[in-house]
Formats: C-alpha cells, sequence, structure tokens
C-alpha cells in the first residue's frame, strides 16, 4: 500500500512539474509577442531614418553642385573678361600697325581661349567622377547601415533550444532581445549622422581640387593672353594704351588700302569684373579662391 501510494505520489508530481513547464512553454509565446511589435517599430524607425539620411545627403550635394557652378561662373566671366581687354588692345592699335600681325594675334587669343575651355571642362569631368563615386559610397554605406537593423533576427532565440525542455532560456533570450531592439533606433541615427558628415567632408576636398584645378589653368590662361600683350608690343610694334581709351573706334586696314572704322562695343574693364567676382559671398566649407586674372591686368 505505501509503495502505491509513493507511486501516485511521484506521478502527480511529475504532472505538476510538467504542467508548470508546459505553462513556460506558454511564456515563450507570450515573450515572442511582445517582440513583434517593437520589431515593428524598429523596422519604421530604420527605414524613416535611412530615408532622413538619404535627404540629408541630397542636400549636401544640392549645395556642392551650387558651389561648383559659382566656381565655374566666377572663372569663365574673368576669362572672358581677360580676352576683352587684350583684343580691345589689339582691336585699338592705329593703321600703321600691320593688319596681318595683328590677324594672327586675333587666332591665338581665339586658340588659348578654346584651350582654357578644354581645359576647364577637364577639371569638371574629374569633378563627375568623384561626385559619382562619393554617391556610390555613402549609399552603400547607408545600405548596409540599414540591413544590419532590418535583418536582426527574431528567431535565433530558439537556436540549439528545445521550447519544452527549457523554455525559460528562450524567454530569457526574447527578453534580451526585445531590450536591444528598443536601444537599437539611438545608436542608428547616430551612425547615419556620422556618415552624413563624413560624406560633406570628402565633398569638400573634391571642391577644393576642383578650385586649385581652375585657378592652374586660369593662370596658365593670363600668362598666354600676357605673351600677346608682349607680341603686340615685340613683333607688331604695336603701343598699349590706357584702359580709357579702348572704347574708341577701332581702325583698320583693307586689303585696297582703305581706311575702315568698326565701332567696338563697351565691355566693363577687366578689374570692375574681377572685382565683382571676387566680392561674392564666401562659399561654405571652401577657403577663397585667389582672384584670377591678376597676372595680366597691369599691362591693360
Amino acid at each position: 500500500m505505501k509503495a502505491y501510494l509513493f507511486t501516485v505520489a511521484l506521478v502527480l508530481g511529475a504532472i505538476s512539474v510538467s504542467l508548470a513547464q508546459r505553462e513556460t512553454s506558454l511564456r515563450v509565446i507570450d515573450a515572442l509577442r511582445d517582440l513583434h511589435p517593437s520589431y515593428r517599430d524598429l523596422r519604421n524607425v530604420v527605414v524613416n531614418a535611412v530615408a532622413g539620411a538619404k535627404l540629408n545627403s541630397s542636400e549636401v550635394v544640392f549645395r556642392f553642385q551650387t558651389t561648383v557652378a559659382e566656381r565655374k561662373e566666377l572663372f569663365m566671366k574673368t576669362a572672358i573678361s581677360s580676352e576683352s581687354a587684350v583684343l580691345r588692345q589689339v582691336n585699338s592699335q592705329p593703321n600703321t600697325v600691320e593688319t596681318s600681325c595683328l590677324g594672327f594675334l586675333r587666332q591665338s587669343v581665339d586658340v588659348n581661349m578654346n584651350l582654357a575651355g578644354v581645359s576647364f571642362t577637364n577639371c569638371l569631368n574629374t569633378v563627375d567622377g568623384s561626385l559619382e563615386a562619393e554617391l556610390t559610397r555613402i549609399y552603400a554605406e547607408l545600405a548596409v547601415n540599414e540591413t544590419s537593423y532590418i535583418n536582426l533576427s527574431v528567431y535565433d532565440a530558439f537556436r540549439g533550444q528545445n521550447v519544452f525542455v527549457n523554455p525559460q532560456t528562450i524567454v530569457d533570450r526574447l527578453v534580451e532581445k526585445l531590450s536591444a531592439v528598443q536601444q537599437a533606433p539611438v545608436e542608428l541615427a547616430q551612425e547615419l549622422a556620422v556618415l552624413v558628415d563624413a560624406f560633406e567632408t570628402r565633398l569638400g576636398d573634391v571642391q577644393v581640387a576642383y578650385t586649385n584645378c581652375l585657378t592652374m589653368n586660369d593662370q596658365l590662361l593670363q600668362t598666354t593672353l600676357n605673351t600677346v600683350l608682349l607680341q603686340l608690343q615685340q613683333i607688331c610694334l604695336g603701343t598699349l594704351v590706357p584702359a580709357s581709351s579702348t572704347s574708341e573706334p577701332t581702325v583698320e586696314t583693307t586689303e585696297e588700302g582703305q581706311v575702315t572704322e568698326e565701332p567696338t562695343e563697351e565691355v566693363t574693364p577687366a578689374e570692375t569684373v574681377t572685382t565683382e567676382a571676387s566680392s561674392a559671398s564666401e562659399l561654405e566649407r571652401q577657403p577663397e579662391p585667389p582672384t584670377p586674372g591678376q597676372a595680366y591686368t597691369h599691362l591693360v
């Protein structure tokens, strides 16, 4: 009889333990249900945060492109002003200066302006390649960052575990995962901000390289235009006229020996254009570039 009672007690005890363990197993589902909304919220936060970072990077690109356009406009205006000033010197020569020699000088100015256009385009092509590479990099970084959060596994808490044998271990893992999911958005926002800031810094370096490229090619152009002025005096035996006199009509001799007058349109002197260009607002994150075109102004 005692043996029977002992056996019954063991069976009842086992049933009680089993029922208690089954209740713990069911708590696994409750923990899983608690995790699902938080994981959904995390996905929403991540998607919105990455979208915001992409919008910020787009604004960075806009400012970069605006700066590039302003830089190019500044150097183009200076080049055109320099060309105009030199041509006025050539066109203001008296009819005693050989016209064929003056024609060669005009051709030289035109050729060197065309070469300057090639060099300015080369600078812009380099910018285009650098911008494309940086855009590819930032979007790849943002994609990896997004994936690292969105691809957080919910069910890896069950790996190597048995929901009926050790359910509490699974519950503990799910609770720990819930805490990590709730903390993730704070870390993500910081990481995305760092990525966008680094992207903007790299584009700033591209802007500096672009300005240096334009400056170097502008200096080459000014050197060639200075050479034209020297050739005007040394080869064509002409003389430099005061800047105030360059608005007078051009006097040229035709092949038949007739003297013709061609009015020259009034153009703002190079010094004025240079002053206006240099007074433009300082561009963001950039040192003010050296004022192009100064090399020849002392000659005109």
